[in-house]
């Protein structure tokens, strides 16, 4: 399972702890003592740039000198203070998006569902398109790809499994390449986060398993769609 890294932040010690007086509790004599916590920590204030449209990801409809990385990069592009200096992030500090932890959740969901006991890039990829919400889904959408007909292709390459699912279903080492390969996407557009998008990115990226054979057989070709990004 793919699991959230959660980053650490230093308080400075410049912290002001006051106490004071706010009178009485309801009914009681007694006076009631509270504490406020003053902290000179300022954070700056950052803006996040809206998708822009559903068919804004489409790669295919791209216009000349666009790709699916600039429209990712824009779509998610953090304007930062003047000032300041940006750092990247190394690829241990990236944290999982609520998103791309639903997607390997749901792709968890899909290897069960076929009795699978391997998550593999086809689960990955059911993941992603099921999500419904993130920008690879809508990308995945605007291709005419949806997870009824991307269910159906799967199963015709794999089948069912009739084996024993555990609780905590492991990766393929395709789908853990896949995983990587998306941190380096992250990585690459300036990112410390991994949200659906790079998965996407790193799906495209792998090139080969099942994931790539189902795109073809939905009349996507994911190395040409690389390419193009």
């Amino acid at each position: 399972m793919a699991r959230a890294l959660v980053q650490s932040i230093n308080i400075p010690s410049s912290v002001a702890v006051a106490g004071e007086r706010d009178g009485q509790f309801n009914g009681s004599r007694k006076n009631q003592t509270s504490v406020r916590m003053i902290c000179d920590v300022k954070f700056p204030s950052l803006k996040l740039k809206s998708f822009v449209g559903l068919r804004g990801c489409n790669v295919l409809d791209a216009k000349s000198g666009e790709t699916l990385h600039s429209k990712v990069a824009a779509a998610t592009f953090v304007k930062q203070p003047r000032g300041c200096r940006i750092v990247p992030k190394a690829m241990s500090e990236q944290r999982n998006t609520k998103k791309a932890v639903k997607v390997i959740m749901l792709a968890q969901e899909e290897a069960r569902r076929l009795g699978h006991n391997l998550i593999g890039t086809e689960q990955i990829l059911l993941g992603l398109i099921g999500e419904g919400t993130g920008t690879a889904a809508k990308v995945l959408k605007s291709m005419g790809i949806n997870l009824r007909d991307a269910r159906i292709e799967v199963e015709k390459i794999t089948g069912k499994g009739s084996g024993f699912v555990a609780v905590e279903i492991p990766f393929t080492r395709h789908a853990k390449r896949v995983l990587q390969l998306s941190r380096e996407e992250a990585s690459q557009l300036g990112h410390n986060y991994v949200d659906s998008e790079h998965l996407l990115l790193g799906l495209l990226r792998g090139g080969k398993g099942v994931a790539a054979r189902v795109l073809e057989n939905l009349g996507a070709d994911p190395n040409n769609i690389y390419k193009q990004a």
